[in-house]
């Protein structure tokens, strides 16, 4: 209700601000000490992908950087959490385009893995890259190199990929770029069978 462009107006909208910043901040960290769930059902990776970029690729393109998706032959549907698989992407491409602060290339590739047991996801970025004293603590709950980072993005995506019974890994090369390797069980039997009796 405050006049447009006065200072109480500024003030209520950092306010609002702020209040969002925290409320992240605690789900965040509500994330990382319960238990979450987990709704499996089949996921088509390239259409979720698809989606994911699709939603950072104005940003992307504000901040000079490309954005590529390259998609293998006859991928196989993996088992998931579609929401939570996102929140891994979304978070894994978001710090990747943070890293490239002068633009730069995104590269999403995705293929099957060679047991065909699971479908590997390699998310590569031209940024500044990890010191290496500094890449074995990535994944440390609340670590970050980012100013006004929480440093609990990645830990968070690690403990949802593990939960889904997968792997996330980093490589990184300094002033060449950083790789996120994510690898998750293809959707089988088992898991249809689970799924039509709990639907059933």
């Amino acid at each position: 209700k405050f006049p447009q462009e006065s200072q109480e107006q500024a003030t209520a909208d950092l306010l609002i601000q702020e209040t969002e910043r925290m409320n992240r901040t605690i789900t965040d960290m509500l994330s990382m000490t319960r238990p979450a769930p987990l709704r499996l059902a089949r996921v088509d990776l390239a259409a979720l992908l698809h989606r994911s970029l699709d939603l950072m690729r104005a940003e992307a393109q504000d901040s000079g950087i490309s954005l590529h998706l390259e998609i293998g032959d006859a991928i196989r549907p993996v088992s998931g959490d579609t929401d939570r698989l996102q929140q891994v992407f979304m978070n894994v491409v978001l710090n990747a385009m943070q890293a490239m602060e002068r633009g730069g290339r995104l590269t999403i590739s995705v293929n099957n893995g060679e047991d065909q047991a699971e479908v590997e996801v390699r998310i590569a970025d031209t940024g500044k890259g990890i010191p290496p004293e500094l890449l074995s603590q990535v994944f440390y709950p609340y670590f970050t190199t980012k100013a006004g980072g929480s440093g609990i993005g990645l830990a968070i995506s690690q403990k949802i990929v593990a939960d889904h019974q997968g792997t996330m890994e980093i490589e990184s090369e300094l002033n060449q770029g950083t790789t996120v390797i994510i690898r998750l069980p293809v959707w089988g039997e088992e898991q249809a069978k689970t799924s039509s009796a709990e639907n059933g």
